[in-house]
C-alpha cells in the first residue's frame, strides 16, 4: 500500500499527473491547492539544487530561464536516488535535446558537463595520489610499459566551445562567439584532497590522458599525445600531473 501511494504521490506532484491527484482524493488526500503547495516545494527544491550544481549554466541564461529549463528537467527526470548531491547527472544530456536552449547557446551541454564534473569530483571518495617519490628507484626501461590510472575524481572533457573561458563566467564574453580556431577547449577537473581543480589541457596532453584512461602503457599514451599536439613534451607533462594529483598511486608495470 505505501510504495503505491509514494508513487501515485510522486506522479501527482512532479510529474503533474491528474488522474494520480484524482486517485490520491478518493482514497481521502485532499486534492487542489494542498497539491499546488506540495508542487511547488519540490519543484523550487529542486531547481535550487541544479541551480548550486550547474552556477555557471545559471548565470549564463538568466534565473528565469533557468528555472524554465530547471522545471522541464524536474518534470521529465525527478529525482532516482535519495542523495540529492547526485541529482542532475543528466541535465548536460537533456540541455543537448532542448533545441530553444541549444539554437541560442550551443556551448550549454558542455559547459554543463564541465560543472557536473565539479560536483562528481567534490564527492568522489578520497583516493591516494601518485606522486613522484612512488615512481623514484624505477629503471628508466620500464617507463614505456608502466600503465597508470587516472584518479579516482578525474574528469575529462573535450568541447568544441572556450569551457574553461566560460567556466565561473558571469556574462559571455565580448565578442561572442569565438572564432572556430580559438573555440575548442580541453579540461581536466580532478580533486586529489579536498580542493577540485579545473585545468585547461592542450591537445596533447588531453590526448596523453585519454589513452591512459583507455588502459593504453606511458609509451603509448605518450606516442597519442605526439601525435596530437606537435609540442607535446612527455617529461613535463608527467611533472605536471604528477604535482597536481592526476594518477591513482596505484600504478602497475607490464612484463618486458
Amino acid at each position: 500500500m505505501l510504495p503505491d501511494l509514494q508513487t501515485a504521490f510522486c506522479a501527482g506532484t512532479v510529474g503533474r499527473d491528474t488522474a494520480a491527484v484524482a486517485a490520491l482524493a478518493d482514497g481521502g488526500m485532499e486534492n487542489g491547492h494542498r497539491f499546488g503547495i506540495y508542487r511547488n516545494n519540490i519543484f523550487q527544491s529542486l531547481t535550487g539544487v541544479l541551480a548550486a550544481a550547474f552556477p555557471t549554466v545559471s548565470k549564463l541564461v538568466g534565473d528565469e530561464n533557468f528555472a524554465v529549463l530547471a522545471h522541464r528537467f524536474i518534470a521529465a527526470h525527478p529525482p532516482q536516488r535519495p542523495s540529492l548531491y547526485a541529482y542532475g547527472g543528466n541535465f548536460a544530456a537533456f540541455l543537448a535535446g532542448f533545441a530553444p536552449a541549444v539554437e541560442e547557446l550551443p556551448f550549454l551541454p558542455d559547459l554543463a558537463q564541465v560543472e557536473w564534473a565539479v560536483n562528481e569530483a567534490y564527492f568522489e571518495a578520497d583516493a591516494e595520489p601518485l606522486v613522484a617519490d612512488h615512481l623514484a628507484g624505477l629503471a628508466p626501461e620500464t617507463y614505456a610499459r608502466l600503465r597508470l590510472h587516472l584518479h579516482p575524481t578525474v574528469r575529462l572533457i573535450g568541447s568544441d566551445w572556450p569551457v574553461w573561458d566560460l567556466w565561473g563566467a558571469e556574462a559571455l564574453p565580448d565578442p561572442w562567439p569565438p572564432g572556430e580556431q580559438e573555440g575548442a577547449q580541453r579540461v581536466l577537473v580532478r580533486r586529489p584532497e579536498s580542493k577540485v581543480d579545473v585545468v585547461m589541457l592542450t591537445p596533447g596532453d588531453f590526448a596523453f590522458l585519454g589513452a591512459l584512461a583507455a588502459g593504453d602503457a606511458l609509451g603509448e599514451a605518450a606516442a597519442a599525445g605526439a601525435a596530437a599536439g606537435p609540442d607535446f613534451d612527455l617529461a613535463t607533462c608527467l611533472a605536471g600531473h604528477l604535482a597536481g594529483g592526476t594518477f591513482h598511486s596505484g600504478y602497475t608495470i607490464d612484463a618486458s
